[in-house]
């Protein structure tokens, strides 16, 4: 009696714990199959990219309207909370540009931005861009800053032929033939369009900006005071897919939309799981 008794217990907690590993695994496989239909799958509606293009041809405009060996000035003031969401979308900036032969510059005015800024020259430099972008620093101040940085950008340490270049024409932000704004919270293409716009007018300013700053920045697009902009993670993804296109980058497969809703579904759930056992003591050793 004994021995069947113990048996019996032994079949119960097995089947226990079975149930309890049962809807993760479930999940697991249902998030694994999912991962595998975008790649396969034509439907818009299960790919992450916008099928909207205006946008993003915006961009691609703008930088093909910049000259072969002309300059432009990569802003990069993106913070670390927001800056994975448009890390591609950047990238795929910087290779477009790159891509056009166009001299850059970066320059930041706020702290993180800086620390943001001084890694994607470091990985610049590391692929072998060439010519190497030139790094005008930081400019402490925040919009203080971005006004002195009107007449001059260029700092004491500034060497080299593109420093070289900017002072030629003058040292300030009118050198440029375009701004690539890299938005964040504490200094974003607002600040560019309401402090740099009056005084340099014929400036174009672009910008790239995580989706919060989306509301904010349209009506400057609307109004014609950015050039162009991308503010949503699938407009970003857009402009990934088409830059990826190109000869000589190659980025692989874009996760989909319906793979990441389910991924997310699925977290949510091990979470609900786990606070449900918690509050029921389903959790605790009997």
């Amino acid at each position: 009696m004994t021995t069947d008794a113990a048996g019996v217990t032994d079949r119960q907690a097995r089947v226990a714990r079975l149930r309890r590993v049962a809807p993760s695994v479930a999940l697991l496989l249902v998030l694994a199959g999912a991962l595998l239909i975008p790649i396969a799958a034509d439907d818009p509606l299960l790919r992450l990219a916008s099928p909207e293009r205006s946008r993003v041809d915006g961009l691609r405009a703008a930088i093909g309207d910049v000259p072969v060996d002309g300059l432009v000035l990569v802003a990069l003031d993106a913070d670390l909370g927001t800056y994975p969401e448009i890390r591609a979308t950047t990238r795929a900036a910087l290779v477009d540009l790159a891509a056009h032969g166009i001299r850059l510059a970066f320059i930041s005015f706020t702290p993180e931005g800086r620390a943001i800024a001084a890694a994607e020259l470091d990985r610049l430099r590391r692929t072998g861009v060439t010519p190497a972008p030139a790094d005008l620093g930081f400019v402490s101040g925040s919009e203080a800053g971005l006004v002195r940085a009107i007449a001059s950008v260029l700092p004491e340490s500034a060497a080299g032929p593109i420093a070289d270049e900017i002072d030629a024409r003058g040292g300030g932000l009118a050198a440029f033939d375009l701004v690539l704004v890299v938005s964040g919270s504490d200094l974003s293409a607002r600040s560019w369009v309401e402090q740099v716009g009056p005084r340099l007018p014929e400036l174009p300013l672009a910008a790239i900006a995580p989706t919060f700053l989306e509301p904010e920045l349209a009506p400057y697009l609307v109004s014609g005071q950015l050039t162009a902009l991308l503010a949503t993670l699938r407009e970003g993804v857009t402009y990934a897919e088409a830059i990826a296109t190109e000869p000589g980058d190659e980025r692989g497969p874009t996760p989909g939309a319906l793979a990441m809703l389910i991924g997310m579904l699925a977290a949510l759930a091990v979470l609900g799981e786990a606070a449900a056992r918690r509050l029921t003591g389903g959790g605790r050793p009997v």
